[in-house]
């Protein structure tokens, strides 16, 4: 898959960004490019069945591999340690072709792929991992198979060229899976259909693709509908909520002259649009671009990795060509000239080097999982362990998305639930997002309602419903024709007034209310050192007020998706982590060092972010920082060691101290000692589950008479 506006290569298994010189292989019979070979054997053994699809060949594969590989070290091993002495001959040269029978297969299955990819490699002029692994496992494969046919008592290093093909094998496996985990594509992005356009003509409505708009065109577009263009209201009035492109966290009304965005859902009106922008050219497009173009940036990570494999390989290959010639023509050792050279090309091989990181963030990927917190690959846990500056969107991710009744000021003489009661009664037909939520809490409070026997919905303003003989008015305070109530400007609640004949019998305050843990994620981050800021789409008000109840001092409100895209990169893009859920934080999410949303975001937000959280419990959040910062130690400390061992192991090797049996042995020792410190991450924190704060961020509020 590719956007061929932006040459913009993507992997077939995990979604990501790509070079144009990636791995190409047939899944189910189909050419797929992909990022990586461990990208490929990924799905070659998922494939097209989806994590269940455990059972292919592939997967068959890798095990036999590793089972006959430890046959051929058990067979290895009784030689090394003087097990066939004494024995028969022929015993011993059955327990020979025994090895190569076996390592044959391993090497067909696991090794010709890299043998390719060497070739094709050296053949562009460049050089990385898979050229010093073909070397080590088919040399090691190549000088025991030609020992085996021409000597009587052949010297046997099967054992090293299959333990490398294994290992090496295992450790992009596990860092392909990770990739996957959260990553749902940008297929899933550009596939999103705005649904069909009702344009109209002299002739009447005819349904039409979107693509098909003009600008200047008119639409009619239904209540519950998705607007397939932007443009400008020409006839009727509606509320159409615009969080996922502006951060706006209420629905707008909208009336003539008013401006509508595609992507956006109509409220509970119909409306005549005349289109403006259609295509590339709309709104939601300038965004998705803008997220397109941010996804082209490079990972330091990703840097890095290149640059070791320029520099590490040639440097080996060298080496191992260097101690050859010393050994056999300086020494005049032929014979250890070949073991020699054998052994630093073993001892090299980047097994360890291949887990250290990938294993270590398969292990945390999987307690982050525990948590619900699902981080997309490596590359994200080395940037949120590094962050300095943690930026919260409000709408729908500090707070819930949705209202509920804070709390109820009646009129004197006025029980507070009979005025709850009556306005959930008046609002009960009403599709309004404030009118559901007042139903939601008389429905949780045990509220019986009634049905009105006449309603009127007026766009903008209220409901106004006949019950049980009686005119019951619910809206703005102007509708209800009583005077408004002087707040604090901070205030950011809704004031919703009930009124029955000019007679006001109350008033409800409504607000968005805090997800759970907010207040603590805000504390628990800032104590570890991170400066948190809100930048939101709403309004000040707004704004300040969520940052007052959550505890958080920087505020910058009225931000567009270009002015959060530029905040974070003010920042320093890589030490930023912003957490949102809409369309329009998707360029901001994308361009931070890690992008965090929910499960329930849009799917650029899904897109963008690095790190989903299953559910709403911010509480996860500085507990994902710490296993990140934890995460970074362990995968430092694999790679010191495995760096270490490779230098210690190498210059053995160059000095013809280390032959190539214990240097497979080494190289063993040394990734078991990588999965063994990985492993300790499964126990971190482990009896540390989130706690919520008391107070109003409970699923049900608590009324109050008065304010």
């Amino acid at each position: 898959m590719s956007d061929a506006g932006h040459q913009l290569h993507l992997c077939d298994h995990c979604g990501l960004p790509m070079a144009a010189s990636g791995h190409q292989g047939q899944v189910a019979g189909v050419w797929q490019r992909f990022c990586c070979y461990g990208c490929y054997l990924c799905q070659r053994i998922i494939g097209e069945r989806g994590e269940s699809g455990l059972t292919s060949w592939l997967l068959a594969q890798l095990g036999l591999s590793w089972f006959f590989s430890m046959d051929i070290m058990m067979i290895s091993v009784a030689r090394y340690t003087g097990g066939f002495e004494g024995v028969d001959p022929r015993t011993v040269r059955f327990f020979e072709w025994t090895e190569f029978g076996l390592a044959v297969p391993i090497v067909a299955m696991l090794g010709l792929p890299y043998l390719w990819r060497s070739l094709k490699s050296l053949l562009r002029g460049s050089v990385n991992a898979d050229v010093l692994i073909a070397l080590g496992a088919l040399a090691s494969f190549g000088y025991s198979t030609w020992q085996l046919f021409t000597q009587d008592k052949p010297t046997l290093y099967f054992d090293s060229g299959t333990m490398i093909l294994v290992l090496v094998n295992l450790g992009r496996y596990l860092e392909a899976a990770a990739r996957r985990k959260t990553s749902s594509g940008i297929r899933e992005l550009t596939a999103a259909e705005l649904g069909q356009a009702r344009l109209k003509s002299d002739q009447g409505i005819r349904e039409v693709a979107p693509d098909a708009l003009q600008v200047n065109d008119v639409i009619a577009v239904e209540p519950g509908a998705t607007l397939p263009a932007d443009g400008v209201v020409i006839s009727g009035r509606s509320s159409i909520p615009e969080a996922l492109l502006t951060g706006e966290g209420r629905p707008v009304p909208k009336g003539v002259g008013d401006s509508v965005l595609a992507g956006t859902t109509n409220g509970d009106s119909p409306l005549e649009v005349r289109v403006t922008a259609v295509g590339q050219d709309t709104v939601r497009s300038r965004i998705v671009q803008l997220t397109r173009q941010a996804l082209l940036r490079r990972t330091r990570f990703e840097s890095a990795v290149d640059h070791v494999s320029r520099v590490f390989v040639p440097v080996v290959m060298l080496l191992a060509t260097g101690t050859w010639g010393w050994w056999h023509f300086v020494a005049d050792d032929p014979a250890k000239a070949a073991l020699s050279a054998l052994s630093v090309l073993v001892v090299a091989c980047p097994c360890a080097l291949g887990l250290a990181v990938p294993m270590a963030s398969a292990v945390a990927l999987g307690r982050a999982a525990q948590w619900g917190v699902l981080i997309r690959d490596g590359s994200v846990l080395e940037s949120l362990g590094r962050v300095r500056h943690f930026i919260f969107d409000k709408t729908g991710t500090l707070t819930q998305g949705r209202p509920s009744v804070r709390s109820l000021e009646p009129a004197d003489g006025v029980d507070p639930g009979e005025l709850l009661k009556a306005a959930a009664s008046a609002e009960g037909p009403s599709e309004h997002w404030l009118g559901k939520a007042i139903v939601r809490e008389a429905a949780a409070r045990g509220l019986s309602v009634t049905i009105p026997a006449a309603f009127n919905a007026l766009p903008g303003q209220g409901v106004e419903a006949r019950i049980d003989g009686r005119t019951l008015r619910v809206g703005s305070a102007a509708f209800c024709g009583v005077p408004e109530k002087a707040r604090d400007p901070l205030d950011g609640a809704t004031e919703i007034c009930v009124s029955e004949g000019g007679r006001l019998l109350g008033r409800l305050w409504l607000e968005d209310a805090l997800k759970p843990g907010a207040r603590q994620a805000v504390r628990e981050l800032t104590d570890l050192g991170l400066e948190v800021r809100l930048v939101t789409g709403d309004s000040e008000a707004a704004g300040q007020r969520v940052a007052r109840e959550t505890g958080i001092v920087k505020v910058q409100a009225r931000q567009r998706p270009q002015e959060k895209l530029d905040i974070v990169r003010s920042l320093g893009a890589p030490r930023v982590a912003m957490t949102g859920d809409g369309l329009n934080d998707g360029p901001a999410l994308m361009a931070a060092g890690v992008g965090i949303t929910f499960s329930d975001a849009s799917g650029l937000a899904r897109l963008a972010a690095g790190m989903t959280l299953l559910g709403s419990d911010l509480a996860r959040l500085p507990l994902a920082v710490r296993l990140a910062r934890r995460t970074l130690v362990v995968m430092w400390l694999n790679l010191f060691w495995a760096f270490g061992y490779n230098a210690a192991a190498v210059a053995l090797a160059v000095m013809g101290r280390l032959l190539p049996q214990w240097a497979a042995l080494a190289m063993l020792i040394s990734s078991l000692f990588v999965v063994g410190n990985s492993w300790r991450l499964r126990d971190f924190e482990r009896n540390v589950s989130p706690r919520l704060d008391p107070g109003p961020e409970g699923p049900v509020p608590t009324l109050e008479a008065g304010r």
